[in-house]
């Protein structure tokens, strides 16, 4: 489709003139989604809201036991509105239609809860996230506020009607346009909108904490090269906005499976604080909105114009520098090999994760990474502050040729990063890898059925207790369990693999 806008001029604090829009759809109202096409794509950038659109059915608000302005708090409002500049520029903007609280396209397909469904969900389905935990899966339960949204259960012939008819649309809408750009240009850049409350909810991290600006959320600098969030946060930091990284959010399932930028595709997520433009109780525009959407034109109009060098530069596996205060997963290299044989000995030594009872040395180490990736499986460190802080890899479950769609995780962190979430950090990279590797099941064979932090952070990413293998090991004087986890992958079981 193309444009239909009423172009406002404003000043921003570079004195040009930076513009805003009022528009209609041109679309039908219950389409999917829609596209806001420039007169001729110039740059290498896609932008999407997912979370903005306001289509809510008659069947959909009688299901409901909320007023519609409660159902409507969950909702980006208005940040379509905000991005409606970036045609003018030359990218595309892709807009949801359906509500968020309707069916959520920054989730897995599958991300379920069993307690809103009658009978038995699919093995496929993913029960245990912390998204369906927190009641914001794929078809959510509660509002952002913690609020029930149904009167009665769903059926489960619902959840596939709203994937079929909305959520998978979007997403080949999204992915065909990633695609066209990266064909045109050689890689992409997507920047994916969205909207926070500007105090934290009941469920989030920072609850009851007043927020920045802006967050920009690169999955803790996994989806994206450094140069984009840097361009970004400097960009936005000169328009007097202030900023924060990955706090509270670092990206959800977007960000997490679009940004591969070692095959040149980058994926950015930028959420922007409601207090700014609009009224958070009633879900109204405000005073605020004009001159936040002048300044957001502007941030597009440079953010286009980034050098396009280093993202050729960055789109190799070579790990790139961190600077002081920041964390950062990446893929291993040969010289991290002596800090993850440190970090390795230790735990071998001194821990039941490991059912080794001397430590590999350094060639040993540095042959298992090359049998990792070698296979095509990631195998991760953390740095932090420019030290390597942990690392993670996944290697075959098994080595039937059955197996070869099971893989078993394998995390280790510093002992004095215990609690800062790095386990999590690396655990979800590997997942993510390994799940667009095409692998379908991950299995965590975990040392130790005292080892809470261990079991606890695979059941908050979604892995399940699968059995126990009791005393099957001896080690620093006693005898060990082995607790045996796992976690579907992609398609699961859904489909026959290929190959």
């Amino acid at each position: 489709m193309k444009l239909r806008g009423i172009p406002l001029s404003a000043k921003s604090r570079h004195g040009s003139a930076s513009p805003a829009f009022v528009y209609q759809p041109l679309e039908p109202a219950d389409a999917p989604f829609d596209v806001l096409e420039p007169e001729r794509r110039t740059v290498p950038f896609v932008f999407a809201s997912p979370h903005s659109g306001r289509t809510y059915s008659e069947a959909f608000r009688a299901a409901s036991r909320l007023d519609p302005v409660t159902l409507r708090r969950s909702e980006d409002a208005f940040i379509d509105e905000l991005f409606a500049a970036a045609p003018l520029f030359g990218a595309p903007l892709l807009r949801a239609h359906f509500p968020r609280a309707y069916v959520d396209p920054n989730r897995e397909p599958f991300e379920l809860d069993p307690a809103m469904f009658e009978g038995r969900l699919p093995a496929h389905c993913n029960t245990t996230s912390p998204r369906v935990a927190a009641g914001l899966g794929t078809v959510a339960r509660v509002v952002t506020s913690g609020e029930e949204i149904y009167r009665h259960k769903l059926g489960y012939d619902d959840a596939i009607e709203r994937i079929e008819r909305f959520y998978r649309p979007y997403h080949a809408a999204l992915a065909g346009l990633i695609a066209d750009t990266r064909r045109q240009f050689g890689h992409c850049v997507l920047l994916d909108c969205h909207s926070m409350p500007s105090v934290g909810g009941p469920m989030d991290q920072d609850s009851g904490v007043r927020r920045v600006d802006v967050v920009l959320g690169d999955a803790h600098g996994t989806s994206c090269a450094a140069s984009v969030v840097d361009t970004a946060e400097r960009l936005l930091k000169s328009l007097d906005f202030v900023v924060a990284r990955n706090i509270p959010y670092a990206g959800g399932h977007t960000t997490r499976h679009y940004g591969k930028p070692g095959s040149g595709v980058h994926a950015l997520q930028i959420e922007i604080n409601r207090a700014l433009y609009m009224d958070e109780r009633t879900v109204a525009r405000g005073p605020g909105l004009p001159a936040l959407a002048a300044k957001l034109a502007r941030f597009v109009e440079l953010m286009v114009r980034m050098d396009p060098k280093p993202l050729a530069a960055e789109t190799s596996s070579k790990p790139r520098s961190v600077a002081a205060g920041s964390v950062v997963v990446r893929p291993a290299a040969a010289d991290d090999m002596g800090a993850i044989q440190a970090i390795y000995a230790h735990h071998v030594r001194h821990g039941l994760a490991s059912f080794e009872c001397d430590p590999p040395d350094l060639a040993e180490m540095t042959a298992r990474w090359q049998n990792v990736v070698a296979r095509g499986l990631p195998f991760r460190v953390l740095e932090a502050d420019g030290k390597i802080a942990g690392f993670a890899y996944a290697a075959p479950y098994r080595a039937r040729v059955a197996y070869r769609f099971s893989v078993e995780d394998s995390v280790y962190v510093v002992p004095e990063a215990a609690g800062r979430g790095y386990g999590r950090m690396l655990l979800a990279d590997i997942i993510t890898a390994c799940a667009t590797a095409g692998m379908r099941q991950m299995v965590a064979v975990i040392g130790d059925s005292a080892n809470a932090a261990s079991i606890g952070l695979h059941q908050q990413l979604g892995f399940r207790q699968v059995g126990t293998l009791v005393a099957a090991g001896f080690k620093l004087g006693r005898w060990v369990d082995s607790v045996l986890m796992q976690r579907s992958l992609g398609e699961a079981d859904t489909t026959p693999p290929k190959g």
